[in-house]
């Protein structure tokens, strides 16, 4: 990071020629200070790098201009800011983006103000065609990644609807994460099916001033998780398993059958025997599978070993 700073302030003292520039007003009320990193990230880029990023630095909130050779014409940007506490990187320091991505027009973009926060909402909707009530999300700290190294998990909400919102959450670059808690342990197991938000800029997310991430960080599950028990009255057993022809699922009300992508197979009432076969009757291939028994508003989950 230093020596990015360093870096930023030669090719300033120095008088490079840049190509675009973007300029704008960085504004924060809290009682933090430290230095103030403004960058502008492509729409579109996956793997962000904070050191190659087009960036400049504020010692105070204020005005600032980005100036880079990168930044061209008829390419869409998003504008972040954070604010370096004590020459630190952590999750709760200020941070903002400009809500809307910005386009140069004859080399300039202006009036691109940005707000900093210390916390900020995350919400959006979950497509789950499974219990609504086994939706858990996973924030993680995503400064790591942003310099370089790996992401940290932050915390986990387990908000059990499809719309959601998420208060408070400390700024930062972070990586949101829904996964269906089958189990109900709170904890991402490792056959429970999850997926991470993706949008302007990959999986990556920035929380703060803005509002960009309020709304609109929606995330599509499948229907295939597959703990091999929900904790609750119910009961599904499957014998023999793994089995190579046929076996029997043991469950109250009805067994729907999914692939590992979160595909149903078929659906069979409990207590009834599965052959290995789709609802057209066409043999399926060796795997994994899961029975999702549902009865009364409640349901349980087993994994099925298809041995051929």
């Amino acid at each position: 990071m230093k020596l990015r700073l360093l870096l930023l302030t030669a090719a300033i003292v120095t008088g490079v020629a840049y190509a675009g520039s973007v300029s704008g007003t960085v504004s924060y009320s809290g009682p933090e200070t430290g230095t103030i990193i403004v960058t502008c990230i492509q729409e579109g880029t996956a793997d962000i790098d904070l050191m190659a990023l087009p960036a400049t630095t504020l010692t105070m909130p204020g005005a600032y201009t980005v100036m880079d050779d990168t930044l061209m014409d008829g390419v869409s940007y998003w504008c972040m800011s954070l604010m370096l506490v004590g020459m630190t990187t952590e999750s709760g320091n200020p941070a903002g983006i400009n809500p809307a991505a910005v386009t140069l027009l004859g080399g300039v973009a202006t009036g691109v103000d940005i707000t900093l926060a210390t916390s900020a909402n995350v919400g959006g909707t979950i497509s789950y065609s499974g219990d609504a009530a086994d939706i858990c999300i996973n924030i993680y700290d995503a400064y790591g990644e942003f310099l370089g190294g790996a992401t940290v998990l932050e915390s986990t909400y387990c908000v059990g609807v499809t719309d959601y919102t998420i208060t408070d959450v400390l700024s930062g670059p972070k990586k949101i994460e829904a996964f269906a808690d089958l189990d109900g342990d709170g904890v991402l197991d490792s056959c429970e099916l999850s997926a991470f938000y993706t949008g302007p800029f990959g999986e990556m997310v920035i929380i703060g001033g803005g509002g960009l991430f309020d709304t609109g960080v929606d995330i599509t599950l499948g229907t295939g998780v597959n703990e091999i028990s929900r904790p609750n009255d119910m009961a599904i057993s499957v014998a023999p398993n793994p089995f190579n022809a046929s076996c029997r699922i043991e469950a109250p009300g009805t067994v729907d059958i999914f692939d590992m992508n979160g595909r149903r197979i078929t659906t069979i009432d409990g207590g009834s025997v599965w052959n290995g076969t789709d609802n057209a009757g066409n043999a399926v291939p060796a795997g994994l599978y899961l029975a999702r028994a549902s009865f009364e508003g409640k349901s349980k989950t087993a994994i099925l070993v298809l041995a051929k």
